[in-house]
C-alpha cells in the first residue's frame, strides 16, 4: 500500500554522460531520503524489476500516479519525462524513480520523477 507520494518530474541533470556517472544527487523533496543518491545507486535497477519487489498493486499505483507509459517493444519498458527509460532506487520503504537516457547525440538527461513510500 502506498502511504505517501510525491510526483516531481524535475530535470536534475542535462549534459555529457561522463559528467553524470560520478555524481551524487540530494533531491529536493518533502520526503526524507536519508542522504544523497549516487548515480550508481539507481542505474542498475530497471523500473520493471520493481514490480517483483513491491507487488502488482503498488507497482500499478506508481505507474498511474507517476503517469508513466509502457512502450510497445518486446522488453515492455516504462518511460517517463522526455520518453526516457525509468530506473528506481529503494531505501527502506522509500522508492525514488528516475528517468534517464540519451536525449540527443552525446546529450543525456536525468529527471527525478517522484518519490513513493510503501507500507
Amino acid at each position: 500500500m502506498i502511504i505517501k507520494q510525491e510526483k516531481i518530474g524535475s530535470l536534475i541533470f542535462d549534459g555529457n554522460e561522463q559528467d553524470v556517472v560520478s555524481r551524487s544527487f540530494q533531491p529536493d523533496t518533502q520526503t526524507n531520503l536519508g542522504g544523497a543518491i549516487a548515480f550508481d545507486d539507481f542505474i542498475n535497477h530497471d523500473f520493471e524489476d520493481l514490480q517483483g519487489l513491491i507487488g502488482d498493486d503498488d507497482f500499478e499505483s506508481i505507474i498511474k500516479t507517476g503517469d508513466f507509459t509502457r512502450d510497445g517493444g518486446f522488453l515492455h519498458q516504462y518511460h517517463g519525462s522526455d520518453n526516457l527509460k525509468l530506473y528506481f532506487f529503494q531505501r527502506d520503504k522509500t522508492i525514488v524513480v528516475f528517468a534517464y537516457g540519451e536525449f540527443q547525440p552525446t546529450r543525456y538527461k536525468l529527471y527525478l520523477e517522484g518519490v513513493w513510500v510503501v507500507k
